[in-house]
């Protein structure tokens, strides 16, 4: 099962970290933080950068979700326990799960999608992440190179930001 923890934005690295040589192997399977590739400009040129998908929290897949609970307790940077019931926390759900699955790699990384551009900024996706979210998509900003998707997640509706790189234009 996955698990989300809420921690301080800009630190989930940190904490992700202190997860992973504090908590016993035994309580969790993996610890990791779901990221997105994208392209942004710098000086003139564009460079790959990677970024935080979900800013400010860390996920952790576990079947002994009690200890779990009971070792991160122990750790002073989390700030909160997303789903918690009673004494201990619960999962995301199938299709919350799924939705990260599909939207990355085996790793949680979320690479760039190709697209091609048509008439009246009409997109078609070739490949990459954003192929299986084409409903999905509420806003698409050529010159940033990204596409805002949105989703539900953890209960409530969100947009994501997916990079994108253009490639050849096509014919409607």
């Amino acid at each position: 099962m996955w698990y989300v923890i809420q921690t301080v934005g800009g630190e989930e690295e940190k904490t992700a970290e202190v997860i992973r040589k504090t908590i016993p192997c035994y309580c969790m399977e993996d610890c990791f933080i779901p990221k997105r590739a994208r392209m942004k400009k710098f000086r003139g040129h564009w460079n790959k950068v990677e970024e935080v998908l979900f800013q400010g929290y860390v996920f952790v897949t576990s079947k002994q979700p009690e200890g779990l609970y009971q070792e991160l307790q122990k750790i002073p940077k989390l700030t909160k326990f997303l789903g918690r019931e009673r004494d201990y926390f619960l999962p995301l759900n199938e299709e919350e799960e799924r939705l990260i699955r599909n939207i990355g790699d085996r790793t949680h990384q979320i690479g760039i999608s190709k697209i091609q551009v048509g008439e009246g900024n009409q997109i078609r996706v070739v490949e990459g992440p954003l192929k299986n979210f084409i409903g999905n998509i509420v806003k698409t900003d050529l010159h940033k190179r990204e596409v805002s998707i949105q989703v539900t997640f953890m209960g409530r509706e969100m947009r994501l930001h997916l990079g994108i790189e253009m490639v050849e234009a096509f014919q409607p």
